[in-house]
């Protein structure tokens, strides 16, 4: 067993104790059977196939302590003296010296190939080092074996990654010729090689830490340049140089790449204000838009040696806010569920929209589907890779709507997001924007989108600069745009922009109960499969106008499955929902007169107040506008 209790590794043990370990050792070469007068012929031994495969095993030892071999005869004589090295497990790799020391030794198997450990050849100088893993000097009939008699060795165990045994270097020779401090140059020696094999561990570990981080930086989607006091590029990763123009940037001005003329000072003592900023650069006959951030980098003595700056592309940036905003299209056309000839005519010329960039416009009343169907025909183009982002034009106060739609930069404007903020213009460039309900869009409003339409670029608010966009527009209303354009409340020029590709949508009650049918089973399908209409309720659905919609239809059949306990909804499920309409006699038409009482009590009980009257009414302050217009009721 190693001796390790109190004891440094590789320590010299007191001779006293060495003898003790001797006698032990030759007390267990007898108990082994090992044979006093000659080598066993069946010690282990390996092929040369397999001396080949431990050399290669321990490639690094090997070549370290023939390196220290050399320098040792420089003290001693390889014509009087063997030393070998000897791995892990006792099977000796390399022996030196010059071919008559070595026949000598040959004839008691000491030669590489042949393993050395107590129970092969009994006591020997490398089997009890091999064992106890300390320094071991054994002379004359210390050795168990007597062809041994009259050499003295001296073996020093190698202790490599976490202090385990890499192997054994021993030296020997004749007793007489042994100097009195053998043992301590041979001690000496492994830990010299210790060292060395320590070096060449951390340089190797060091070269793969750095070759991670090399790799890091180069697998990172952001472009990545160091640059020294001079702002002159001392490191650029991969993405760096594509965005230079694929070409190696070290030791150019980055002024001189980039147009960029970053104050290093500036960045040391605020490096807060260096982040996430904006930039425009030309890299041949392109004009490139970035983000970057700038950290300065220091020694550790804290002197300023330049900065890293990280560049992310519009892009990129563009797509991380797609994710969070929810800018996706989800609907295709296997969404859109009915039969009705009106719908599937709408359908169809919506599949043939999708195969263009044309601008479409999507007429009907509301909760007909429009947006489902601007979803579906972005699905179905060539921009289905590319977001899909919508806007409600008449939800947003007419004095944000611009820089919603436009996007704004820094300080453009009192309480402006520091940094600025991206419109749905440019978050929709090489996809589709939805301007959902743009019948309410304000007058002044009207025209700055006509341009944009006519042109392609918008202009940030705050900003000088033009920006070029590739955005796909679909336009959505419930508002009869001829009769708007009639009344001057929206522009015929916008308009005829508009009407490129015309759909309608037809309402819920056009389209008949067998659709109003259709519907219903599919959202109970969706959201209690199982469950089903009896025919009661299926006549009772059939039977009303659905002002609504679809959308009212989904929230009418998702309030009566929560009141439903079993596998069929009836007509009594509609009517503990609050659905005071089920009633067959109940017409479109008295529906609408209903819908007038209601608006015209709610604006007397407010005194005419249109934004409290629209909360409580549960519906926008464009579409009490709307009603108030419709029903001829003056606030």
């Amino acid at each position: 067993m190693p001796i390790t209790e109190g004891r440094v590794k590789g320590a010299i043990v007191p001779a006293e104790e060495m003898r003790r370990y001797v006698r032990e050792s030759h007390q267990r070469s007898l108990a082994y059977g090992i044979c006093q007068e000659e080598r066993n012929s069946n010690q282990n031994r390996l092929s040369s196939a397999g001396l080949a495969a431990r050399r290669q095993q321990n490639q690094t030892l090997y070549d370290v302590v023939v390196g220290h071999i050399g320098e040792f005869y420089q003290l001693l004589s390889p014509e009087e003296f063997m030393i070998a090295l000897v791995d892990s497990e006792g099977y000796i790799l390399h022996q030196a010296g010059d071919d008559s020391i070595k026949a000598l030794f040959a004839q008691r198997n000491c030669t590489p190939g042949y393993r050395w450990q107590e129970k092969d050849v009994g006591t020997t100088a490398i089997s009890l080092c091999l064992r106890l893993q300390i320094p071991v000097q054994l002379h004359d009939t210390d050795h168990f074996c007597r062809r041994a008699h009259g050499f003295t060795s001296s073996a020093a165990p190698i202790f490599g990654h976490n202090q385990d045994l890499a192997g054994v270097v021993v030296i020997s020779g004749q007793t007489a010729l042994t100097h009195p401090h053998t043992l301590s140059m041979i001690a000496t020696t492994a830990r010299s090689i210790e060292e060395h094999l320590r070096l060449l561990r951390r340089n190797r570990e060091l070269s793969l830490y750095i070759g991670f981080l090399d790799n890091v930086l180069e697998g990172a989607g952001t472009g990545l340049l160091t640059v020294d006091r001079e702002l002159r590029i001392r490191k650029a990763n991969r993405k760096g140089k594509e965005i230079l123009g694929n070409d190696d940037p070290a030791g150019r001005p980055l002024a001189e790449l980039t147009g960029l003329n970053p104050d290093l000072e500036e960045i040391a003592a605020r490096p807060e204000l260096w982040r996430e900023r904006e930039c425009y650069f030309k890299v041949g006959s392109r004009t490139l838009h970035f983000f970057f951030s700038a950290q300065p980098v220091f020694s550790p003595n804290l002197e300023l040696l330049g900065a890293v700056l990280v560049f992310e592309e519009f892009g990129t940036v563009k797509k991380i806010a797609e994710k969070i905003s929810g800018a996706q299209a989800f609907f295709t056309f296997d969404h859109l569920v009915g039969q009705a000839p009106g719908f599937i005519a709408a359908v169809n010329l919506a599949r043939r929209a999708s195969a263009s960039s044309s601008t479409v416009l999507l007429l009907g009343e509301t909760g007909t589907g429009k947006e489902l169907f601007a979803q579906a025909i972005h699905n179905a183009s060539s921009r289905r890779r590319q977001p899909f982002v919508p806007i409600n034009c008449g939800a947003i106060p007419g004095e944000l709507i611009e820089s919603e739609l436009f996007g704004y930069v820094d300080g453009a404007f009192t309480g402006a997001l520091k940094g600025g903020r991206l419109g749905k213009f440019e978050l929709a460039d090489g996809g589709t924007l939805l301007l959902d309900e743009i019948g309410d869009m304000p007058h002044n409003m009207q025209v700055k989108l006509l341009r944009v339409l006519q042109t392609g670029e918008i202009q940030p608010v705050g900003s000088s600069r033009m920006l070029h966009l590739n955005v796909r527009i679909v336009a959505s209303t419930h508002v009869n745009l001829v009769a708007a354009v009639v009344e001057n409340r929206f522009r015929q020029d916008l308009y005829y922009r508009l009407n490129i590709m015309t759909i309608r949508i037809p309402s819920l009650r056009e389209r008949g109960s067998g659709d109003i049918e259709a519907l219903a089973q599919h959202f109970i399908s969706r959201n209690r499969p199982g469950c089903r209409l009896s025919d009661e309720a299926v006549q009772l659905l059939g039977n009303y106008g659905w002002p609504g919609n679809v959308r009212e239809l989904e929230n009418t059949i998702q309030r009566a499955l929560h009141l439903c306990e079993g596998e069929q909804l009836l007509p009594g499920h509609f009517e503990l929902a609050g659905a005071a309409w089920v009633r067959p006699a109940l017409r479109p038409g008295t529906l609408r007169e209903l819908e007038r009482q209601n608006i015209a009590a709610a604006l007397a009980a407010n005194a005419g107040n249109m934004a409290k009257t629209a909360r409580e009414l549960g519906i926008s302050r464009a579409t009490l506008y709307r009603r108030a217009r419709e029903f001829s009721l003056t606030p």
